[in-house]
């Protein structure tokens, strides 16, 4: 979903907390929701964890600089093909 179809379905005092809880203003939302204000990957993920399930970040409007972040972020998380998953260590304790 969207954001813009996320955020407008929230009744209005939601919209507020969701913007409260996000750390910035419901004036904000209304310009990523309307104005489609691109915004950077840490506020891209506050939002998705709020979202409930209901936002995810290709859906966001990402600057290019979060975009990029976020290319690279995803590269870091695979592993590369072939290699074997690190291990956790131990404590040589039985």
């Amino acid at each position: 979903m969207d954001f813009k179809t996320f955020f407008t379905n929230l009744p209005v005092a939601e919209r507020e907390s969701f913007a409260q809880q996000a750390g910035t203003s419901r004036g904000y939302c209304n310009q990523v929701a309307y104005a489609n204000k691109q915004i950077e990957l840490g506020m891209a993920d506050v939002f998705v964890a709020l979202g409930g399930g209901h936002l995810n970040l290709d859906e966001l409007p990402l600057t290019d600089r979060a975009s990029a972040q976020r290319v690279i972020r995803e590269r870091v998380a695979e592993p590369a093909a072939g290699s074997v998953a690190p291990q956790p260590a131990t404590t040589g304790q039985s």
